[in-house]
């Protein structure tokens, strides 16, 4: 009889047992969101960043500490419910990201900056970051730049037309500016510069008459300075050559005489060669990639079912 009463006693404290294991459970691991075919637990958001929540409860109390937590769940909620739509969204262009290759470029990333592990958990502790966010990064990063890549840039058209305004826009930025090939002849008095410039008329040619009446160093070159960016040459320069394809600008006086410029080639600063415009073209891509990623993103959103379900 009290064996009777034993063994009916344990089976008590067993059950019991298993229903308090299960209800801690469903508290401490309750879900927060399910998007699409994903459940994003409690559990998961707090593995996030562990060491944040950790110092949250050591660092704040009462309210404060409510509203911590609730800024902490909140922002890992949104930052996995963008990851999971992203990944569901990208399998279904036929876009994946395997865990082996997610390892694989963290193994090349201690490679190339001589790290361990630990020293890379270290490295992502002092950003408040921990190895499983970075992770999550890689993983997102990899699917965007394979999107963008596969999905996203075939379908972007590029005109000339459009090259040319962006250069228009973006000639400071690109650090482009018209080229002006130039000579230059000094003289002294106001004798000198009429008798050269007589010369000039008379033969058409800036190079000799340079070569005859200058007092530059470099009279016996015709004066020839080379290709020279407009941007480079001092406002009084640029201010006497501006407009001028070929031919001669107005004399420039100064304290110790006279210079003359003489244009002989232009060229503008939207006449760009080969390889800066397929910079300028990879450029306009990338921009405009991200803007389509970014609606692509929106109305992956609107199809991929979310259910929040709870928000501390």
């Amino acid at each position: 009889m009290t064996c009777m009463k034993n063994l009916k006693l344990l089976i008590l404290i067993t059950l019991l047992s298993v229903t308090a294991t299960s209800v801690n459970a469903e508290i401490i691991n309750k879900v927060y969101a399910v998007v699409g075919d994903k459940i994003i637990t409690q559990y998961e958001l707090e593995t996030l960043n562990p060491k944040r929540l950790q110092l949250i409860y050591e660092k704040y109390y009462g309210e404060e500490r409510t509203e911590k937590l609730e800024k902490y769940y909140l922002s890992a909620l949104d930052l996995l419910i963008n990851n999971y739509v992203i990944e569901q969204a990208a399998a279904r262009e036929g876009v994946r990201v395997s865990s082996k290759e997610i390892s694989g470029a963290i193994d090349d990333i201690m490679q190339k900056n001589n790290v361990d592990e630990e020293k890379l958990r270290d490295l992502l502790a002092a950003s408040n970051q921990t190895l499983e966010q970075y992770k999550w990064q890689i993983k997102i990063d990899i699917l965007k730049a394979r999107l963008m890549s596969t999905v996203f840039r075939p379908k972007i058209i590029i005109t000339e037309d459009d090259i040319k305004e962006y250069v228009k826009n973006n000639s400071e930025a690109l650090e482009l500016s018209d080229m002006y090939e130039l000579r230059i002849m000094t003289v002294d008095t106001d004798a000198e510069l009429k008798e050269a410039m007589a010369d000039f008329e008379k033969n058409g040619s800036f190079r000799d008459t340079a070569m005859k009446f200058s007092k530059s160093k470099n009279a016996d070159g015709g004066g020839y300075l080379g290709w020279i960016e407009l941007a480079f040459l001092d406002a009084e320069i640029r201010d006497v050559i501006s407009g001028i394809k070929k031919g001669i600008a107005k004399p420039i006086k100064g304290d110790s005489g006279y210079r003359v410029f003489y244009v002989e080639g232009f060229k503008n600063k939207g006449d760009i060669d080969k390889d800066k415009k397929d910079k300028i073209v990879t450029a306009m891509q990338e921009k405009q990639s991200v803007e389509i990623f970014k609606n692509w993103l929106i109305e992956k959103k609107k199809e991929i079912l979310i259910q929040k379900k709870y928000a501390n």
